[in-house]
């Protein structure tokens, strides 16, 4: 029944994903497209900012994600090592709210990068909008899914239910 119910998760996060990519998609070509228009002078500067700007997101969405699945892990050991002060230091950290406010309006900003950009063929269009948009959603569930080692999809499991117990409420 776990394995079901997790399997069931995940698929929940890849769907969230998909109509994220739709949703991305379905806005550039019915609002953005139309009003970036003929754009062709700037497209040095927006294929410039937008590439920089994805670059950079690849980087700091590689590092968030090492890290909580370092974290992820060392809860994971801890409940495999039978060591209950770990699994009490590390079960209930969390990535900074900041920190995640920062990390959405970095990946909304990479989102809109590439709307700057005039593409007439409805494939490339999809393609790269659909892309974009279900890239970023799915690193963001993902993202928050393994910083909750306890409640996510993506959970430790065998932890036992007096461990569970003594853990402070969310």
């Amino acid at each position: 029944m776990k394995g079901e119910a997790q399997w069931r998760g995940i698929m929940y996060l890849i769907m969230a994903g998909v109509i994220a990519g739709l949703v991305n998609a379905a806005f550039y070509g019915l609002i953005m497209n139309p009003l970036v228009g003929e754009a062709a002078e700037n497209e040095v500067a927006v294929s410039t900012y937008s590439i920089n700007l994805f670059v950079g997101w690849v980087f700091f969405s590689a590092w968030f994600l090492a890290k909580a699945d370092d974290e992820w892990k060392k809860v994971a050991e801890s409940v495999v090592r039978a060591d209950r002060e770990v699994f009490m230091i590390e079960a209930p950290k969390r990535i900074a709210l900041s920190i995640r406010i920062l990390y959405i309006l970095i990946s909304l900003l990479v989102v809109l990068s590439f709307h700057l950009f005039r593409i007439d063929n409805q494939l490339v269009l999809f393609e790269i909008q659909f892309g974009v948009g279900f890239l970023v959603a799915m690193t963001i569930l993902v993202l928050w899914d393994l910083d909750d080692p306890i409640g996510g999809v993506i959970n430790v499991p065998n932890i036992p239910a007096e461990w569970l117990n003594e853990l402070p409420a969310a």
